[in-house]
């Protein structure tokens, strides 16, 4: 019995740890107008908020009028979320106690869907299914029927998440009674797309095709919503890919790709479908968008910051090169693997090691080891998961018996619960600050990763280069000590033929000798020449570029020229500077192939003294500067040129585009590194 009391407590607190969601009460109190909830302003900076929000809890609580408490914590914790955890919680809590002691059961059931809300964003879906649990059951109760049945579809996408698909299946099917009746088209169809995963990860692929043809067809009577549709499009070419029917997998990736403005305004999802084709068409032996959307797609995935997509991109291409350039299929199947490892995502981790596994042969029993143990982890957590599930509608019964208990316990459940509310708070400022520092470290070891992503393509161009100085050494030594030789002999022999004393035999000989001598010095020439640009390597960043700049001439069909200062010893730069001075040319070169129909692109490289200088021209169509201060794509340009504490110009016509950049030498030493 003290274990159920204990665990009660904790109940308790843990229900006390809540979203806002909407409150009934519509009257303010002159109190509350007074209190500033300027906190909710996305504008100011996040410790701005977070210092009035603190003040905004802090006045809250000297209010006299519990009502408006419960109000005013209901109002703080919706925003809360996205400023700090631990004042979330704390706004929260008191949300729900106040919003219990008043019998508010709205605000009550939508603090918990905010709680519920704010655990699924963290992977706490066990709190987040009881929470969700919580508020359905009580919109139900409350006559919220489309609410109720919000809910229970958040519940059955939670299941679907650690793969309790039977229980996603009942929990969906609970859905649809609630919502049919009411012809709640959109959550409907939020029901069937989540019934046709859970069928398709059971491998019922006819009855999953079925739900994604019901979902297509209720977004059609929705309206124009490209993103929905082109989703499900995308996700019924998934399906066929499955079933092994490609060519029909190909027609739907192309009705999807007819969306005129999918590309503009859906980059994520445009990306996945052109990824997804080209990926159906190489299975079927198709080159029609072969290789160029494989770029295509991972460039854009890259471009707009989409990680997870990049990391399928990168498999895809690997799984092209791997009958035509086994070290290419080796260098994305590895980068598809360093980026889910980065991103912990574990099915494209697992994919990825059984990828390098069928590649490298020499470590393939270490890839598939790790494969292995992978799988059997994410099983066994996945089964705790569904096992949890299992046990809540046996221990909400349990209790509710607990509860009819503890009611005569009740004043000393309150001050056990104000003391342990204590720790719980001290708790949550600790858990807090370790956050922001797994946060820091985290920003750490990604700018990590990103050198030595770079320097591994260094290391690889300069083990070419290697191989082709080598050569050049050794012509070099053939010319030196081979033909060099050779004319010294020679040299010789006429020389011993100089004891004939005839004037004409004389002069001839030595005219022969000279000309030898000039023709040896020649050859020693040359060899010194070649010899010497074995320390003259322009590999590395260069090459990386160019690499760059080939694709992007094939996917845009024009002529690049590269015009590089032979003074930049680009071995002496940092890795910061390169890094971020390729991913603005990558950007770049990807606006020119997207956008400009150019015919001709030229990138400059300049040594001027204290600043290193570069700049990008293409003749295409240009764009307005003014009319587009909002991309996503040039803001990134700035912030990473700003970040080198450089400058950035953008000159724009319809004759052309160019940008230009200046970056400092040496900022406080750290920028350009020398020898």
């Amino acid at each position: 019995m003290k274990k159920n009391y204990f665990l009660f407590l904790l109940l308790v607190l843990m229900l006390s740890s809540c979203d806002l969601y909407q409150s009934q009460d519509e009257s303010f109190s002159k109190d509350a107008i007074e209190i500033s909830d300027d906190f909710k302003l996305d504008s100011l900076d996040l410790e701005v908020r977070k210092e009035k929000l603190k003040a905004y809890l802090i006045q809250t609580s000297k209010l006299n009028d519990d009502t408006l408490k419960k109000k005013n914590y209901l109002h703080a914790s919706y925003y809360a979320a996205s400023i700090d955890s631990a004042l979330f919680l704390e706004a929260n809590s008191k949300a729900i106690a106040y919003a219990t002691q008043l019998k508010d059961s709205l605000g009550l059931a939508g603090a918990f869907w905010d709680r519920g809300y704010f655990y699924s964003e963290i992977g706490g879906y066990r709190q987040s299914y009881d929470a969700y649990q919580e508020a359905s059951e009580l919109y139900l109760k409350n006559d919220k029927p489309v609410l109720g049945g919000r809910l229970l579809i958040n519940m059955a996408i939670l299941q679907s998440d650690i793969k309790d698909y039977v229980g996603s299946e009942v929990t969906t099917v609970r859905a649809l009674k609630v919502l049919k009746p009411l012809d709640a088209k959109e959550y409907i169809y939020r029901c069937y797309n989540n019934l046709a995963v859970a069928y398709n990860q059971m491998n019922d692929f006819e009855n999953s095709l079925d739900y994604h043809k019901k979902a297509y067809e209720i977004q059609q009577e929705l309206g124009n919503n490209t993103y929905q549709k082109a989703s499900t499009l995308n996700n019924i070419g998934v399906l066929y890919e499955n079933m092994g029917r490609f060519d029909d997998a190909i027609n739907v990736y192309a009705e999807a790709l007819e969306f005129s403005e999918l590309e503009k305004e859906e980059p994520q999802v445009y990306a996945k479908i052109i990824d997804n084709r080209a990926f159906a068409e190489f299975k079927i032996g198709k080159k029609e968008h072969i290789p160029e959307d494989f770029f295509k797609a991972l460039h854009l995935r890259e471009a707009i910051g989409d990680e997870d997509g990049a990391i399928f991109s990168s498999m895809h291409l690997a799984e092209y090169y791997e009958g035509i350039d086994k070290n290419k299929a080796l260098k994305y199947a590895d980068k598809s693997r360093i980026l889910a490892q980065r991103r912990e995502h574990m099915q494209g981790l697992m994919e990825s090691l059984r990828l390098q596994a069928r590649l490298d042969k020499a470590n393939s029993y270490a890839h598939l080891e790790r494969y292995i143990h992978l799988k059997d982890s994410l099983e066994k957590e996945e089964r705790a998961a569904r096992n949890q599930f299992a046990r809540i509608r046996y221990e909400t019964d349990e209790f509710i018996e607990q509860n009819k208990y503890l009611n005569a316990q009740r004043k000393w459940i309150i001050l056990g619960a104000g003391f342990l509310l204590i720790i719980v708070i001290l708790g949550f400022v600790v858990r807090h600050q370790k956050i922001k520092n797994k946060q820091l470290k985290l920003e750490k070891q990604q700018q990590q990763s990103n050198e030595e992503i770079y320097n591994l393509l260094i290391d690889q161009q300069n083990k070419l280069e290697e191989g082709r100085q080598k050569e050049k050494k050794r012509i070099a030594a053939e010319l030196h000590d081979g033909i060099l030789g050779k004319i010294f002999g020679i040299r010789l022999i006429l020389s011993s033929l100089n004891s004939k004393v005839d004037t004409e035999s004389v002069e001839t000989r030595s005219n022969y000798i000279a000309e030898l001598k000039k023709l040896g010095e020649e050859v020693r020439s040359i060899s010194h020449d070649l010899d010497a640009n074995i320390f003259d390597s322009r590999s590395g960043f260069i090459s990386i570029l160019n690499e760059l700049l080939n694709e992007q001439s094939i996917i845009g069909k024009y002529e690049v020229v590269l015009n590089n200062d032979p003074n930049i010893e680009w071995d002496k730069v940092s890795s910061k500077i390169k890094i971020n001075l390729f991913r603005v040319l990558q950007e770049s070169t990807y606006n020119v192939t997207k956008y400009a129909q150019a015919q001709k692109v030229i990138v400059v490289f300049k040594n001027q003294d204290t600043h290193l200088f570069a700049m990008i021209k293409d003749d295409g169509t240009g764009f307005d500067i003014d009319a587009t201060p909002k991309g996503i794509g040039l803001k990134n340009m700035k912030s990473r040129i700003n970040n080198l504490n450089g400058k950035i110009n953008f000159k724009s016509s319809e004759e052309g585009t160019a940008i230009s950049i200046q970056i400092p030498i040496n900022q406080n030493r750290k920028i350009w590194l020398t020898a």
